[in-house]
């Protein structure tokens, strides 16, 4: 018969090795950390600065359908009155999980992993609002006859994957709408 240690012990054994270990996070984790922690506003003006911006960009709660098209990829040209803007997530990273775009208070368009939309606006400043598990907010000037491209960066979050939507180069933006299919959403 073979006699097994009692669990005090392997419980004294873990304790003890945890006491002793340092903390340590991955490198993606201290990096996902420090993005998220800069996205976040430090003092009150900045906090009530951003709160001005999501009321702006940011639409109602509604529900939605969203669906890929991965038969087509268009891709139209500015029209010369207004401002083409392509929102792209180029990436599998939280693939299931929706990402939505508002601009001025009006949801646009939803994306997963790998999708895109587009969208036109007259000239001037717009409000963008995209969500996941949280808000990221920003306002942009466009001008009329222009491509505009955004994109959804995803990170690991709380919940579920939380979101960055930044302006990025013409090229950055032309190099990862080549790898995405077009989505669509209906309101419910």
């Amino acid at each position: 018969m073979r006699i097994h240690k009692p669990l005090w012990f392997v419980a004294l054994a873990l304790f003890t090795w945890a006491s002793i270990a340092p903390p340590t996070l991955s490198a993606w984790q201290d990096k996902q950390k420090k993005e998220a922690d800069e996205d976040e506003p430090t003092t009150p003006a900045d906090k009530a600065a951003r709160d001005e911006l999501i009321n702006k960009a940011c639409g109602p709660k509604v529900g939605h359908s969203v669906s890929t098209d991965k038969k087509q990829h268009p891709t139209p040209a500015p029209p010369a009155d207004k401002a083409l803007i392509y929102v792209i997530r180029p990436t599998m990273m939280g693939n299931k999980i929706q990402t939505k775009l508002a601009v001025d208070g009006q949801w646009v368009g939803i994306n997963r992993g790998n999708n895109y939309f587009f969208l036109t606006l007259p000239p001037g400043e717009h409000y963008f609002c995209s969500t996941a598990e949280n808000k990221s907010v920003f306002a942009m000037k466009v001008e009329a006859g222009k491509t505009y491209f955004l994109q959804q960066k995803i990170r690991m979050g709380f919940m579920k994957a939380s979101n960055k939507l930044e302006a990025i180069t013409n090229e950055e933006g032309t190099k990862g709408l080549a790898k995405c299919h077009p989505s669509s959403f209906t309101q419910k």
